[in-house]
């Protein structure tokens, strides 16, 4: 786990100050005992809530929104990623014909 001075040093831009508004509007939520502890997935979300901001211009008010949509497209990779999973794990002949029907409908 990182400390906040951790995240702070890692990624450029960041400050203790916004970092602790990122956590106050609920962007990152670390794990908290006594002091709030950092993962790497915190770490990258704080770079890049920096970068949308920073880089490509969007208002501390977009941001809610374009996080949400992020995560929503992480959680249906993870789904689909699942639904590969239990193809894989089907008897040859069924995963070609699911392969098949998919085909036919990518051409549709």
């Amino acid at each position: 786990m990182l400390t906040e001075e951790d995240v702070v040093a890692r990624v450029s831009r960041l400050t203790v100050t916004r970092l602790r508004v990122f956590v106050s509007e609920g962007f990152i939520k670390p794990e908290t005992d006594t002091q709030p502890a950092y993962s790497e997935a915190d770490l990258a979300r704080a770079a890049l809530i920096c970068n949308l901001e920073d880089e490509l211009g969007f208002d501390q008010e977009d941001v809610p929104v374009l996080l949400s949509l992020i995560d929503q497209i992480h959680g249906l990779r993870a789904e689909l990623q699942g639904f590969v999973e239990a193809i894989e794990e089907l008897p040859a002949e069924t995963r070609t014909t699911v392969r098949l029907r998919i085909a036919q409908r990518r051409r549709r």
